[in-house]
């Protein structure tokens, strides 16, 4: 199995590549289909190849630019069931923050964020744990991680590796997300 990472602006997305097809996991932040598509281009992936856009979580750095990729390549947005609900609340596009740094950045964003265009995360399938990949040509399943948010999904392969969204992130050394939705949960 094959995974290739095309960086968004702040926001890690990833091309997993099976033996029947490729999917993108996350979509990156509103804005940036370009520099996804660029980069699935360059990684030798076609439009065609794509069989399914999963994004983890319903924040909008991870699912902002999935309606323009869905365009592009035609394949289904899945998302995990109920964070298209989570992500109708703009509140939740940065939940409680962690740090001060975060704690700042949450709060400039809840007061710019009625002036900006804000569209909620919308799926064509819900995912559930455990949820096969194998329709989409790649050999993975679907594992639940709530914490960062309600309903945040992973991905592990068949060869054991993961890719799991803001469970974690990598500044300098791996660490908790700077936003939980529900700490004793993420713990």
């Amino acid at each position: 199995m094959r995974v290739h990472r095309i960086v968004a602006r702040e926001t890690n997305c990833y091309l997993l590549w099976g033996r029947r097809g490729v999917i993108i996991i996350d979509a990156g932040p509103p804005g940036s289909a370009a520099t996804i598509i660029a980069g699935a281009k360059e990684a030798g992936v076609r439009a065609e190849d794509l069989r399914l856009i999963l994004i983890t979580h319903g924040h909008l750095d991870h699912y902002g630019a999935a309606a323009e990729l869905r365009a592009w390549c035609g394949a289904p947005v899945a998302a995990p069931r109920g964070e298209p609900e989570f992500s109708q609340d703009r509140r939740n596009a940065l939940p409680p923050a962690q740090t001060l740094r975060g704690s700042v950045v949450r709060w400039v964003y809840l007061l710019l964020a009625p002036l900006a265009d804000f569209a909620p995360l919308e799926a064509d399938l819900l995912l559930e744990d455990g949820a096969s990949l194998a329709p989409y040509g790649v050999e993975a399943h679907t594992v639940l991680l709530p914490g960062h948010s309600p309903g945040s999904l992973g991905v592990v392969t068949a060869g054991g590796d993961a890719l799991v969204g803001d469970l974690f992130v990598n500044y300098t050394v791996p660490s908790q997300p700077i936003y939980l939705s529900d700490r004793a949960v993420w713990q």
